[in-house]
C-alpha cells in the first residue's frame, strides 16, 4: 500500500453524458485530462466520481478477485480442476508464489482505488462551489465516504478478523486511509479504525439524507440539477440505503447483535416502501424461454450494484470456457452440491431457482454457475452487474442474530421469507431441511442458506469463516467441503508491506 500511494497518479478520463459510469466514461477517447481541468467542472467531478467505480470494477478488485474467483475458490464448493493456482487457493496455499501475487494485487487494487477515492474527496472541500448545487455536493461526499467505507472494511475483513470479541478491539488492522498524500498511514487498532469507519458511514447517510433512490427528491431538483440524468440508477451506486445496509455488516462484525438486527429491520421496511428494490419472480423466471432475458444476479433485488463493462470477457475466461487440457474452469463439485446444498431429500431442487431448478447448470459431470452469465444479446437492464449488498443479506443478517439468540420463530421467519421468493413451494426450515430440527445444527444449515443465495458475491466468503466455528456438527454436508471451510484463514500481508514494519494480528 505504501509503494502504491507514493507512485498512484489519479488518471480518469473525461467525457459527457450516459446514465451508468461505466457508460458515461466509455465512450470517449483515451485523452487523459490534468487535475486542474478535470476538478474545474460539475462534469468534471462527475467523471472523477465515475471513476472511482470504474477502478472498483477492475478484475484484481470486485470485478472478479474480490467476489466470483479468489474469494469465492477459497471457500465455496468448486470442483478441482487441472489449474495449479485453482488447487492451491482452495488448500489456502497463502505462501504460494502465485497466490500470493494475486493476493497483493487484490491488495494494491483496494489502496488504489481509496486513494482515487481520497483525491476526489479532497478536490471536492477544495473547490466547494464547483459543483454548486448543495444536495448535489453532499451526494457526492456521501458516496465517496461510504464506498471508502465500505473499501476498507472488506480489506479490514479479508486481511484479519471477520467479528470481534472483547479482546480484539486492541488488535491492529489493515492502514485506514483518509488523505490522500505520499505520506504512509500508520496501522491502528480495531478499536481505532472502527472509529474512522463509522464515522465515515455516519457522515455518509447524513448527507445522504435527499437521496433520489428514497423517492423524495423535489421536481424542482429533478428538472434542474438532475436534467443530465446523473443521478439515476442509483442501484447501480453508493446510496443511502446501501449505506445503511454497510452499517448493519459493521454492526454484525462488531456482534452488537440486536443493533444488528435492527438497523436491517429497518433497511428492508424503508427500502422496500420506497420501492428501491423487490423480490425477482421466480415463476417468471423458471419459465423463461431464453438466458438473455433471466435476472440472473437478481438485479431488482440489489440495493447497490456495480457495473463491469468487461465482465463478460472476465467470466468467460475463467467460468463459461470451455475445459481442455490445461485449461481450467470455475464449476460446483456436483457431488457436493447433490449432498450439501441441493439434495432432493431435504432441499427441494426440483424447486429452488439458485440451483439445478435454474442457476446450475449440468456441465461436464459438474454444475457451472450462471449467476455472471453476459453476453451481447443479453438484456442490458441485467448486463455486466456485480451485487455489492442485496435485500436479501438484511434478512440473512436477521436470522443469523436469530440463530445466536436461540429464537426459532425469528430465525425461521427470516429464511422463509428469502426461501419464498426462491421458488420453494414449502419455505419452512422445519419441514425440508433435517439442520432445522435442533439448534445444534442450525449454524450449518445457515451457512448452506446464505452459500445458496450468495453464489459468487463475496457476501458467503465472510460467513464461512464468520460462522463456520460455530457450526459444532453438521448434517448432509461434504465433509471434505466443510474441513476446508473450517480451515480457511485470513490471507496474509504482501510481503512488502510487511518489509515495511506492517504486522498482521490475528
Amino acid at each position: 500500500m505504501i509503494k502504491t500511494i507514493k507512485k498512484l497518479a489519479l488518471l480518469f478520463i473525461a467525457l459527457t453524458g450516459l446514465l451508468s459510469c461505466n457508460k458515461w466514461l466509455e465512450a470517449t477517447s483515451s485523452t487523459q485530462v490534468s487535475d486542474a481541468t478535470l476538478f474545474s467542472s460539475r462534469s468534471g467531478f462527475q467523471d472523477a466520481l465515475c471513476g472511482v467505480y470504474i477502478s472498483m470494477g477492475e478484475e484484481a478488485e470486485y470485478g472478479a478477485m474480490w467476489s466470483w474467483y479468489v474469494n469465492e475458490l477459497a471457500y465455496g464448493p468448486y470442483a478441482q480442476q487441472f489449474s495449479p493456482l485453482f488447487t492451491a487457493i482452495q488448500n489456502h496455499e497463502w505462501d504460494d508464489n502465485n497466490v500470493n501475487s494475486l493476493i497483493s494485487q487484490m491488495w494494491k487494487a483496494g489502496y488504489y482505488s481509496i486513494a482515487n477515492i481520497n483525491k476526489v474527496l479532497y478536490e471536492l472541500d477544495a473547490k466547494p462551489d464547483v459543483v454548486s448545487d448543495r444536495i448535489e455536493w453532499n451526494l457526492m461526499k456521501g458516496e465517496l465516504l461510504a464506498l471508502r467505507a465500505y473499501i476498507h472494511f472488506d480489506m479490514m475483513r479479508m486481511f484479519g478478523l471477520v467479528q470481534l470479541s472483547d479482546a480484539d478491539y486492541e488488535k491492529y488492522t489493515v492502514p485506514y486511509v483518509t488523505a490522500y498524500d505520499k505520506e504512509p498511514t500508520p496501522q491502528r487498532t480495531y478499536r481505532e479504525t472502527l472509529a474512522l469507519l463509522e464515522d465515515d458511514l455516519n457522515t455518509a447517510v447524513s448527507l445522504l439524507e435527499d437521496d433520489p433512490i428514497r423517492g423524495k427528491a423535489s421536481e424542482a431538483w429533478l428538472i434542474n440539477a438532475n436534467a443530465d440524468g446523473f443521478w439515476n440508477a442509483r442501484d447501480k451506486r453508493m446510496n443511502y440505503f446501501a449505506a445503511k445496509a454497510l452499517k448493519a455488516r459493521v454492526l454484525l462484525f462488531r456482534y452488537e447483535l440486536d443493533a444488528a438486527a435492527a438497523l436491517a429491520q429497518e433497511v428492508i421496511t424503508e427500502a422496500t416502501a420506497a420501492g428501491a428494490c423487490q423480490w425477482v419472480d421466480a415463476d417468471a423466471m423458471t419459465k423463461a424461454t431464453s438466458n438473455d432475458v433471466i435476472d440472473w444476479t437478481f438485479s431488482s433485488e440489489q440495493l447497490f450494484s456495480l457495473e463491469v463493462t468487461g465482465l463478460q470477457s472476465l467470466t468467460d475466461a475463467y467460468i463459461f470456457n470451455t475445459l481442455g487440457s490445461g485449461s481450467s474452469s470455475i464449476l460446483i463439485d456436483k457431488a457436493v452440491a447433490d449432498l450439501s446444498l441441493f439434495n432432493t431429500a431435504t432441499i427441494p431442487a426440483s424447486e429452488d431457482i439458485r440451483g439445478p431448478a435454474l442457476m446450475l447448470k449440468f456441465y461436464g459431470n459438474q454444475y457451472r454457475p450462471y449467476k455472471y452469465y453476459n453476453n451481447s444479446s443479453y438484456y442490458a437492464g441485467y448486463r455486466n452487474r456485480i451485487p455489492m449488498i442485496k435485500l436479501s443479506e438484511m434478512y440473512l443478517i436477521l436470522a443469523e442474530v436469530a440463530a445466536e439468540k436461540k429464537d426459532q420463530d425469528k430465525l425461521f421467519q427470516a429464511l422463509i421469507d428469502v426461501r419464498s421468493h426462491r421458488g420453494i413451494q414449502d419455505p419452512s426450515p422445519i419441514n425440508c431441511d433435517p439442520n432445522f430440527i435442533s439448534p445444534n445444527y442450525w449454524f450449518s444449515g445457515l451457512l448452506m442458506e446464505i452459500v445458496r443465495e450468495f453464489n459468487g458475491e463475496n457476501v458467503g466468503y465472510f460467513a464461512a469463516r464468520r460462522i463456520s466455528p460455530k457450526a459444532h456438527a453438521w448434517i448432509n454436508i461434504d465433509n471434505n467441503w466443510a474441513n476446508r471451510i473450517i480451515s480457511l484463514t485470513p490471507y496474509c500481508y504482501p510481503t512488502d508491506e510487511l518489509s515495511y514494519g506492517r504486522h498482521q494480528d490475528l
